[in-house]
């Protein structure tokens, strides 16, 4: 047998560890100190070349790696989006609830933030993806380290690997890292899986959602979040100083200590320096982990912990949902998945919450099936499955319904259907999208608005028709104007209809009616489908008589039947088939009669409420409706008439072309009202815009319709054409179509002339920036809003239910708003209107009388908007980068200048001034003055802002080598070659003397130098000498800014979309 070769190795190839073999060890292996690669810390440097038993990829230029490379590498880089994520939720759920100190304002940060970062594809980009990512590297290179160890213990076969194999013992790290998964996997659970799979989402999750929660059952949920607040702190904060090198936590340092080692005298120990270097390291690691958990439990538990429950209905709603019943459901839902059956019967109050979400769950008792109680979701602002979220499965007719809950009236919805309530197409089955008709919550805010609205109005047609017999009675009728009022009153047949308890609402009438007659008050909901509008006018408002609710599918007209059945309205409600228009029209030469429930005639209010555009609807609810009556119309295709995409559609739809910018959603808004108008106008019907609004996707408007050639005169008056720098600097010009002026007759009584308008009072080109303008319109020009009319209904409101009516708050934020947008409405809250036509003067002295108080003064048909649109600082500021200015500095420099100033309805962050557009950019440039230099350079020639930061102060002076009075002097000397006679040449020596820096007399604001500068001229001509710009002396005063503000109320003015797929419901089917 050949002699074994037993050659020593060189001196240089002995590893000195291998001395420690002389020591009598119990057995281990010969090596046990890799890199802890289940936490990333495995990169081979002393190797060139990957080890042969990997995968390696040795080409590109690049040196190759094995497995455990890629895996450490993946296990380290995939803990950045998550740190990310987590520094964005520590800052959303701890520093900002520290810093405001309530839960309900911190929920709207996390409603700002959350698509940042908590959208339903982000979130799993940024967290589930490389949370798994890192999980799984970690399970896999802690058995590539286990394989090893086996293999060092002598394990040469597969199945000796196997018999040997077994997980090294775990850093601190690696533990917390362990601990994790179940913590996390139990807060994804109650906050993500369970409202995914009752509700189709989480967006109705947030800090008053956990706040209940902590209420419900304290200890657990505070021992739960003090738990994975420290595990998981101290888990990231130790895993980045792992990858930074500052390791301390480690395994195993026993060897350090054994006795009889030999590794002190091998260089192995730690030396005193590195000791204290370790220590250090240990304490600013751990101080760091400890003030992070400490100032994340302090928002998390201190502030969303002592949060508190809802108040009022949204308590009750959470405590009210009643407890599960397994059995009876397993029993009754055997038809329906496992899963649902399961999920949709979870004990809340297990986890300590009353989800928020749909519940479902069916209450049995030897009668059958108990009515249903109605729970409301709760949310910081208006919550629309408020209504959706109450819904619980029913029986009527021996068929299942899911009811739901709005106001005061029920409708039974299919379980096949409601998948159609809660999402968009792509979201829904195709046995879903089958779907004929269904209820849409997003519009519970629009049938609440215009529930009050038409009560409102109703108020008014009452208090109108008890004025209209008392002077019949008294005989103080007299002419043809008595002839009219008595054609009127034979078409108002009054009707016994007897109204049922139901109808009994909380708002008191200011008017008493007759007790042997009631006055009728009908309404047709031209475009019903589920009803739900109907059910709602006819229990909600008392003095309706009738409800015509029409529609053209069979499968609405069953349902709509069903509804009423459930309701118990069959004698308020009747149930209409066929086309809206057709109906409409066939009401004309009918009289108005109303006897066991038939109504035949003109109706008080119609209702129009399309999917899409109301534009075909419009000339047959004109005059379907009474005159006087109120016309309520929706138009949901705001890609239309609030975009410049299609403008071509528009014109086909509303008579007119969009603007493009800012201020589109009210040039649509005009568009919709300058339909209205000219489809009323042919048939001598003038319309009075009462409340008009942009909401959310959609436009709903309220028009008055009254029966007045004279008035229909107004209405090229009340037309313009915009002319809109769009692709410029944002400014804009309107054009009346004619002029409207008042004179006087021989007599000295007043009367109105119209003419022509001048030609085009803009030119091809922007005054300011140069840039081409471009021509919209034609669109209404009048006021949007009667102030009367708006404040009837916020007179309401403190009087109301709020859990029937669950979107007050935003109703009267919005109708606040826009009842401030008028920039008169001082000087109209403090005189009665007055108008020049007789029955707009004699409405107006009868509505100041306190027995008529709910009469809605008319507005004068020939007020024209002086001050139409608005515009945005962002928009302002974006054309000069610069930042934007606050809303307060901009309204303070416009009051001090002697303008007015107000917001917008429509959108946030808007200004709506009369302050000319010269005045508006002479401000910004004085804000990049004063306030926000531009860096030089970034305002590039040929732009719109180089073109208008061109005429600031400081250029304005350049290159003219002129003192102030040489300019003086030729100035005047221009003006008296001008001047064409005696007062012209006073006029402009005035102007030239003014802008060479004297300011107005002592006494006379910038306001009233403007109004006698104006006169009563309905159209302000261009003045002859311009005012010098440079002479204005802005002052950004904030607090004054302030002071402009009519409401100091905080109010809900603007709402962000309170959960995904925020938008118009496919269109019905069928």
């Amino acid at each position: 047998m050949p002699p074994r070769d037993l050659s020593l190795p060189k001196v240089d190839d002995v590893d000195t560890r291998s001395l420690i073999s002389m020591q009598e060890l119990d057995p281990s292996p010969v090596s046990e100190e890799f890199g802890d690669i289940e936490n990333g810390g495995f990169f081979d440097k002393a190797q060139d070349t990957p080890a042969h038993g990997g995968l390696s990829l040795p080409k590109l230029g690049l040196r190759g790696h094995n497995w455990d490379s890629w895996l450490s590498a993946i296990q380290r880089y995939s803990t950045y989006p998550p740190t990310l994520f987590f520094t964005l939720h520590f800052a959303n759920t701890s520093l900002i609830p520290l810093m405001t100190r309530s839960v309900p304002a911190a929920e709207n940060y996390l409603l700002l933030t959350r698509p940042l970062y908590q959208s339903p594809s982000l979130e799993h980009a940024i967290l589930t993806v490389p949370i798994l990512a890192h999980v799984t590297s970690g399970i896999i290179l802690r058995n590539i380290r286990s394989s090893r160890r086996a293999r060092l213990y002598g394990a040469e076969t597969r199945s000796q690997r196997y018999s040997l194999s077994f997980w090294p013992r775990m850093t601190l790290q690696a533990r917390l890292g362990y601990m994790l998964v179940p913590l996390v996997g139990a807060h994804v659970l109650v906050n993500r899986v369970v409202p995914l799979m009752v509700d189709g989402g989480s967006s109705g999750v947030g800090l008053g959602y956990v706040a209940h929660g902590f209420v419900r059952s304290p200890v657990f949920w505070n021992v739960y979040y003090l738990i994975f607040v420290a595990v998981g702190v101290w888990h990231i904060v130790g895993g980045w100083a792992n990858w930074m090198g500052w390791r301390v936590t480690t395994a195993r340092k026993e060897r350090i200590h054994k006795k009889g080692s030999l590794e002190g005298y091998l260089g192995h120990a730690d030396s005193e320096q590195r000791m204290k270097k370790q220590r250090k390291i240990w304490w600013i690691v751990n101080g760091i982990a400890v003030i992070g958990t400490s100032v994340w439990l302090a928002g998390a538990l201190g502030i969303i912990g002592l949060g508190g429950q809802g108040s009022g209905w949204e308590a009750s709603s959470w405590d009210g949902i009643p407890k599960p019943m397994w059995l009876n459901s397993l029993k009754r839902f055997q038809s329906l998945t496992i899963f649902r059956s399961i999920v949709g019967n979870i004990r809340p109050e297990f986890l300590g919450f009353s989800h928020p979400l749909t519940v479902y769950a069916v209450t049995h008792s030897r009668s059958g099936i108990v009515p249903p109680r109605y729970y409301s979701v709760s949310s910081l602002m208006e919550d629309p499955t408020a209504a959706d979220g109450a819904s619980r499965l029913v029986q009527h007719d021996g068929q299942e319904y899911q009811a739901v809950k709005e106001g005061r009236a029920y409708i039974l919805n299919p379980p096949t259907q409601a998948a159609a309530s809660k999402g968009t197409k792509k979201d829904l089955k195709p046995e879903d999208q089958s779907q004929s008709v269904f209820y849409n919550p997003i519009q519970q805010f629009n049938r609440d608005l215009s529930v009050l609205a038409i009560k409102a109005y109703g108020e008014h047609v009452l208090a109108l028709k008890k004025l209209k017999a008392e002077r019949k009675r008294n005989g103080s009728g007299r002419g043809k104007k008595r002839k009219r009022e008595d054609e009127e009153d034979k078409e108002q047949t009054h009707g016994d209809v007897e109204q049922p308890s139901a109808a009994n609402g909380n708002l008191g009438s200011s008017v008493s009616t007759s007790d042997q007659q009631t006055p009728s008050f009908t309404i047709l909901d031209a475009l019903s489908a589920t009803g739900l509008r109907a059910l709602r006018y006819a229990s909600e408002i008392p003095f309706t008589t009738c409800v015509v609710a029409n529609d053209l599918s069979s499968s609405a007209i069953q349902r709509m039947k069903t509804n009423i059945e459930y309701n118990g309205l069959g004698k308020l409600i009747r149930p209409n088939l066929g086309d809206a228009r057709a109906y409409m029209y066939s009401l004309l030469n009918q009289p108005s009669t109303q006897n066991s429930g038939i109504h035949a005639g003109k109706f008080d209010v119609i209702d129009l409420d399309p999917y899409g555009t109301a534009a075909p609807f419009m000339d047959a609810a004109v005059q379907g409706v009474k005159d006087g009556g109120l016309l309520c119309v929706t138009c949901t295709d705001a890609g239309v008439w609030a975009s410049n995409g299609y403008p071509e559609k528009a014109y086909a739809l509303y008579g007119g072309v969009t603007i493009k910018g800012s201020h589109s959603h009210e040039g649509g808004l005009r568009l919709i009202l300058h339909g209205l108008a000219t489809s009323a106008a042919k048939y001598g019907l003038a319309i009075e815009p009462l409340l008009s609004l942009s909401i959310d996707f959609y436009a709903r408007v309220f028009v008055r319709i009254h029966r007045s050639p004279a008035e229909v005169k107004f209405a090229s008056g009340n037309t313009m054409l915009v002319f809109n720098c769009d692709s410029g600097c944002g400014a804009w010009t309107t054009q009346p179509l004619t002029q409207t002026k008042q004179r006087l007759d021989k007599k000295g009584n007043p009367y109105y002339h119209y003419g022509f308008a001048q030609g085009p009072i803009a030119g091809t080109h922007c005054e300011h920036c140069g840039f081409k303008t471009h021509v919209g319109g034609p669109m209404w020009a009048g006021p949007l809003h009667n102030p009367h009319f708006i404040q009837k209904i916020l007179d309401m409101l403190p009087d109301v239910d709020r859990d029937i009516y669950h979107t007050v708050e935003r109703i009267e934020g919005m109708l606040t708003t826009a009842l401030e947008e008028d920039l008169n409405l001082d000087t109209i809250s403090s005189s009665a209107p007055t108008g020049t036509l007789a029955a707009v003067e004699e409405l107006t002295e009868v509505s100041t009388s306190s027995e008529y108080s709910a009469i809605v003064p008319r507005s004068d048909p020939a007020i024209r908007d002086p001050f139409p649109f608005y515009f945005t600082l962002s928009s302002l500021a974006k054309v000069l980068h610069t930042s934007t200015i606050s809303a307060d500095a901009f309204r303070g420099a416009l009051r001090s200048l002697g303008y007015r100033s107000t917001r917008s309805h429509a959108k946030p962050n808007t200004i709506r001034t009369d302050a000319p557009w010269d005045v508006i950019w002479e401000i910004m440039r004085e804000w990049v003055r004063q306030k926000a230099p531009v860096k030089e350079g970034a305002i590039r020639p040929g732009t719109p802002g180089a073109a208008i930061m061109a005429k600031s102060r400081e250029n304005s002076g350049k290159g003219k080598g002129e003192d102030s009075f040489e300019r003086l002097r030729k100035e005047l000397m221009s003006a008296a070659e001008s001047g064409k006679d005696i007062s012209d040449l006073v006029t402009k020596v005035e102007a030239t003397i003014y802008r060479s820096g004297h300011r107005h007399p002592p006494g006379i604001q910038g306001a009233e130098l403007r109004q006698q500068a104006e006169g009563p001229r309905p159209l302000q001509t261009a003045p002859a000498v311009k005012q010098d710009l440079s002479t204005l002396q802005v002052i950004f005063d904030e607090a004054l800014g302030r002071e402009a503000s009519h409401s100091k109320k905080r109010l809900v003015r603007y709402q962000i979309n309170p959960r995904a797929n925020w938008g118009p419901l496919n269109r019905a089917s069928g």
